[in-house]
Order: structure tokens, then C-alpha cells, then sequence
């Protein structure tokens, strides 16, 4: 489990990263292509979430699991009870 802690640690960061992009924006090359990748990390995670909705009913405060397979995907996911 300690791989998956930093890997939710590692994407916390980058939504934070694209978060003071969008304040802040970067130099020319990177606001771009950082705006391009938050925005496909947030279609694929949409789209997770709608795959797996049953599985986040049956969770306690769905709602919170919701918003974090938003920001960390299938790596929440893979650390929820199947119930």
C-alpha cells in the first residue's frame, strides 16, 4: 500500500500543478501541455467514475469517494473494500 500513498501524493501534486497553471499560467510550451494532459486525466477519471458508480453506492460517504476517484482515479479504486 505504501506505492499507492505516493502515488496518490504524486497526483495531489499535479492537480495542484495544473491548479497554478490555470492562476498562474506558465511559460509558453508548458501552460499548453499541462492544461492538455489535467484535461485528459479529468475525461479519464469521469469516465472511471462512471464505470465503477455502482461500487462507490455501496461505499460509506459516496459522495467522498466520488471526488476521489475525480482527482486520483483508479488508484482509489484499487484501495476500496468490494462490498
Amino acid at each position: 500500500m505504501p506505492v499507492l500513498i505516493f502515488a496518490k501524493g504524486a497526483l495531489a501534486a499535479f492537480w495542484l500543478l495544473a491548479l497554478l497553471n490555470l492562476l498562474y499560467p506558465m511559460g509558453e510550451g508548458w501552460y499548453l501541455a499541462v492544461n492538455l494532459i489535467a484535461g485528459g486525466m479529468l475525461l479519464a477519471h469521469l469516465g472511471e467514475l462512471l464505470l465503477f458508480k455502482a461500487r462507490l453506492v455501496g461505499q460509506p460517504q459516496p459522495w467522498l469517494q466520488r471526488v476521489q476517484v475525480l482527482l486520483f482515479g483508479f488508484i482509489h479504486l484499487r484501495g476500496l473494500a468490494r462490498v
